[in-house]
């Protein structure tokens, strides 16, 4: 395993960030921490990278043990969400920087640079300053300064938070085809559930310095291990006292078999593809339902609907 990380824990103050954490993350693969802000994800990447001091617990990294080891020792790349590059230098030399303090010879730091500036697809930006790049372009020459000293380990700490939604989706899709190339372990933070779930092979759920959950982003949006996880990995509603997904719900115009439940449409609302109703049971439950346009043709406020989970639809344990 690349990553063993046994009994951390950290506390600034009264608050605790980190307690007790147990966390294995294998050799090569992309692990997303997910959680929401304050909840301990980042304290427990910069604690990995050794930019924090943990307070008890251990860390090894290749079977090294990293736990009092300095950060430039620890041969882990970071990029920030906030990367902030060398203004004066080009491009291919803030690429180059961690190779120079390294003392690679010339050669050797221009063919490294040059294979780096291709994999991110940024060779025709080799000499322009980081200020002439969009702000996706500086976080690819952000990736290609953390890879170019060959990492064990690669931490990222929400890389895209900064950009907007159109950037972040091509970023998350590059980043993805990007690890399957490099294929070195990476870590990386994030609170967006989309991008953990679209990016990761597998997904750490934190949640007030505490692991909810650990697993695929099939067996957590599936089979959550509870309400927290099953409310932060996707739009919830309650139906009959327990949570279920809103798309998860099946809607009918007469009454059909046992178990369903009635209601009025007290809501439509067309939202791109999909439409969004609302419904007040019986036993005034106001549930929220995602249905296709299709599947929703028809359907008009004061209208009566009975309504069910979805047959293998997951709710809250």
């Amino acid at each position: 395993m690349s990553i063993e990380v046994s009994g951390v824990s950290k506390r600034y103050g009264d608050f605790v960030a980190l307690a007790d954490i147990d966390l294995t993350i294998p050799t090569g693969g992309l692990t997303a921490l997910l959680g929401p802000s304050g909840g301990g994800k980042t304290t427990l990447l910069r604690i990995i990278a050794g930019l924090e001091d943990a307070d008890g617990g251990s860390v090894v990294i290749e079977g090294v043990e990293a736990t009092d080891l300095p950060v430039q020792k620890r041969n882990v790349g970071f990029v920030f969400q906030h990367y902030a590059p060398f203004k004066h230098l080009s491009v291919a030399r803030n690429v180059a920087f961690g190779l120079e303090v390294r003392g690679r010879s010339r050669a050797e730091t221009q063919a490294r640079v040059a294979e780096l500036l291709d994999l991110v697809h940024l060779s025709q930006f080799a000499h322009r300053l980081p200020s002439q790049l969009s702000g996706g372009q500086r976080q690819r020459m952000a990736l290609a300064r953390a890879l170019a000293i060959q990492p064990t380990v690669l931490l990222l700490d929400e890389p895209f938070g900064a950009l907007d939604a159109k950037v972040r989706k091509e970023l998350r899709d590059w980043l993805r085809r990007l690890h399957d190339e490099v294929n070195v372990t990476t870590v990386f933070v994030t609170h967006d559930q989309e991008e953990a779930l679209e990016v990761a092979d597998e997904i750490v759920v934190i949640n007030e310095g505490r692991i909810e959950q650990i697993g695929s982003p099939e067996e957590l949006y599936d089979k959550p291990a509870n309400d927290f996880v099953m409310g932060f990995l996707g739009p919830v509603t309650r139906l009959g006292g327990s949570l279920i997904r809103p798309h998860d719900i099946d809607v009918a115009r007469a009454p059909g078999t046992p178990g369903t439940t009635a209601g009025v449409v007290t809501r439509v609302l067309r939202v791109g593809f999909e439409v969004r109703l609302t419904v007040r049971t019986d036993q005034d439950e106001a549930v929220l339902i995602t249905l296709t346009r299709t599947h929703a043709r028809g359907i008009a406020v004061g209208d009566d609907v009975w309504i069910a989970p979805t047959e293998g639809a997951p709710s809250s344990p």
